[in-house]
């Protein structure tokens, strides 16, 4: 016999609101109340769909509350989630339960490849993977879409008014971590500056890489923006600042993705995060299988090729790891680009502090806890490279040259050029001649 349920009643979380009565801060719980129309609960054939993600990560459990969210919009769905670590997480477990569909996020060569064969059903989508060799299956790969949070980064730090900027990918380098760093890369070129990009690392254990981090860090221009591919690899880079005794976000400003609020929000300081729509993802991954089981979607698969889901971002989370409230590191790249552009006609540091907008005693203090150099110096630093451009590239006499370089005299230059460079400005030139 057919039953059916004339309405259902359910009960979402309760929200509180507060009101102002005649000066009273009331609390007031309100509970929301949905009504479902009838469905049918008998002779219906429900659809078995597998959820295998690994649930430590925040991200497999906003994909499931995507999916599972799915199915409470179409009841033909049965869904049952099994993790690794779970006392259920043996696939084998579900295998008698015949499911139609399978969504993980396990490489096919760590599991049970008998068990991945029986309980995968008609189809599948792999999480951050790709299908095993020979798969003929209907099936999809869902991933975010990469390149839009390598942009995200890129456009957030470009906000931010900084000019130095890096990138720090997973240990193990795959698909997802190149195109987040291309797409960075080339925004930030755009902009007409470069991205430091830390080398694949080679140490064996966790106490040496930091130190190889640490030091990577301490090599890079300052105040600079550093994205990483991911929470935990944020996490690293903010325990290496610690270690190397960098200010962040003075110094450095860190960017992760994920927002993994269990590392996120207990972090020092707490790491700003790219939120990827997870729910979104899964709610998509649902649809697809769902499709691909009720005839709409197979049509137009050719079989065994991949359909690819990609999913967005919902924005950024910005915590303390780039909220620079005195605006120390915006004041810092702004000394430098006027540096930069006037170096060479006789400034000094009062006219930097003038065009920042803050008094030369707080920008000289700012600008050594940043830089670890004085403002004296990159001014220096920048007549220095003029003067040696002008030395490779022209033959203007090696007395004249002081003028161009916004050196007060000859003296001045030729003796700073000595204690720099240990040569003299003549010497250089001839050992640099063949180089023109």
């Amino acid at each position: 016999m057919e039953s059916t349920i004339s309405h259902a009643v359910y009960y979402t979380p309760p929200k509180v609101s507060y009101c102002d009565e005649g000066g009273v801060i009331s609390r007031h719980v309100v509970l929301h109340v949905i009504y479902f129309p009838a469905m049918k609960t008998a002779n219906a054939k429900l659809l078995r769909m597998l959820v295998h993600l690994d649930a430590q990560y925040e991200a497999a459990r906003k994909i499931l509350y995507g999916i599972l969210h799915f199915a409470t919009t179409n009841h033909h769905w049965e869904v049952q989630f099994t993790d690794r670590e779970l006392p259920y997480g043996n696939l084998s477990f579900y295998r008698d339960w015949k499911p139609d569909a399978i969504i993980t996020d396990c490489r096919c060569h760590t599991i049970d490849n008998a068990a991945f064969t029986a309980t995968s059903g008609r189809a599948a989508v792999f999480v951050n993977t790709t299908p095993p060799r020979g798969w003929r299956r209907p099936c999809a790969v869902l991933e975010s879409d990469n390149a839009q949070i390598g942009k995200t980064a890129a456009a957030f730090f470009l906000h931010k008014k900084l000019a130095n900027f890096a990138y720090i990918g997973d240990a193990n380098p795959r698909s997802w971590d190149k195109a987040r760093y291309e797409a960075f890369s080339e925004s930030i070129g755009a902009a007409d500056a470069t991205v430091h990009c830390f080398s694949k690392p080679t140490e064996s254990s966790w106490a040496t890489h930091e130190k190889t981090i640490a030091g990577w860090l301490k090599s890079l221009p300052m105040p600079c923006g550093v994205f990483a591919a991911y929470d935990i690899r944020g996490k690293h880079i903010l325990d290496a600042c610690r270690f190397a005794g960098l200010s962040v976000p003075e110094q450095i400003q860190v960017l992760g993705v994920d927002d993994e609020t269990h590392i996120c929000e207990q972090t020092v300081p707490t790491l700003s995060s790219i939120a990827p729509d997870y729910e979104a993802g899964g709610f998509a991954a649902a649809e697809f299988l769902d499709g691909v089981l009720r005839g709409s979607e197979r049509r137009r698969m050719a079989e065994g090729r991949p359909r690819h889901i990609a999913f967005g971002i919902r924005g950024v989370v910005e915590r303390m790891s780039t909220t620079d409230i005195y605006g120390t590191a915006q004041r810092i790249t702004a000394a430098k680009k006027f540096i930069r552009q006037y170096a060479t006609t006789q400034i000094g540091v009062g006219d930097v502090a003038a065009a920042v907008g803050v008094s030369p005693r707080v920008l000289q203090r700012n600008f050594r806890a940043v830089t670890g150099t004085t403002i004296l110096d990159a001014i220096q630093e920048v007549r220095l490279e003029k003067a040696k451009s002008l030395l490779r590239k022209t033959t203007i006499p090696v007395n004249n040259l002081a003028t161009f370089c916004g050196f007060s005299s000859p003296s001045h230059l030729k003796r700073l050029f000595k204690a720099r460079l240990g040569t003299t400005m003549s010497a250089w030139r001839t050992g640099t001649s063949h180089l023109s």
